[in-house]
């Protein structure tokens, strides 16, 4: 286990509703209710389900927005703090990405971040003994009996960056992905009832020999680790 990141919590409150993918209604210990922000366009129906707990941030004072909180964490099902704020991950993956001794590729030579590709920017590219590795990073915190699975919503942007990742592996590029699996798993496998295109799309990516690499992380008390776990990927 390796720290990764800490993410500053301020208080825990217990969730009442989410009106729309933005927002999310919660009461705090005091009984006082807010309007917190949610940083995660998937429906994360399992973890913003009225009752649970989740740990929220204040912004900082002077902050011009909508909201003064924003959610960060839930609780799981089985008491497991689980990530779902998504604004954290490009810094817990290029942290990942910098660490040769936890680095899917080990040690690189550069890393440059939101890099324009077509019509729309992948998440980093790498160089490595002079060659460039293209990586995209999808952020995973559904998992159910142990089976990590993305998208929990349909995603037309993951289907998107699928198709690029495959136009520069047609070219000769070397290119990956990397799963962030939020949950304890050991599997990870596409969700097919949901987003049935992406999933296609991921086993043709698999079959054309783009890497995929899932990386166990987790959460304690806004701290955020580097598990070094095996998770298997499953097509079907």
């Amino acid at each position: 286990m390796k720290l990764l990141y800490e993410v500053e919590i301020s208080t825990e409150g217990t969730f009442l509703e989410r009106p729309n993918r933005f927002i999310g209604e919660v009461q705090l210990p005091d009984g006082q209710k807010v309007t917190a922000h949610v940083h995660d366009s998937g429906r994360l129906r399992e973890l913003l389900f009225p009752g649970n707990k989740v740990f929220l941030r204040k912004a900082p004072e002077g902050s011009k927005r909508k909201t003064e909180w924003d959610i960060i964490s839930a609780l799981g099902d089985d008491g497991e703090e689980i990530l779902i704020n998504s604004a954290f991950h490009r810094y817990i993956s290029e942290k990942i990405l910098r660490d040769e001794e936890i680095s899917p590729f080990g040690k690189i030579d550069s890393l440059k971040a939101e890099v324009k590709y077509g019509n729309s920017r992948l998440d980093y590219m790498l160089e490595k003994d002079n060659k460039k590795i293209w990586i995209e990073v999808k952020g995973v915190s559904l998992s159910i009996d142990g089976r990590a699975s993305f998208p929990d919503s349909p995603s037309t942007r993951a289907q998107k960056h699928l198709k690029e990742l495959m136009e520069l592996k047609k070219k000769g590029e070397r290119v990956a992905v990397m799963l962030l699996i939020f949950r304890k798993s050991d599997t990870f496998i596409p969700r097919w009832e949901i987003d049935p295109v992406f999933s296609e799309l991921f086993c043709q990516a698999l079959d054309k020999g783009i890497e995929v690499y899932p990386v166990q992380i987790s959460m304690e008390k806004g701290k955020i680790f580097y598990r070094d776990s095996k998770i298997k990927i499953i097509k079907k």
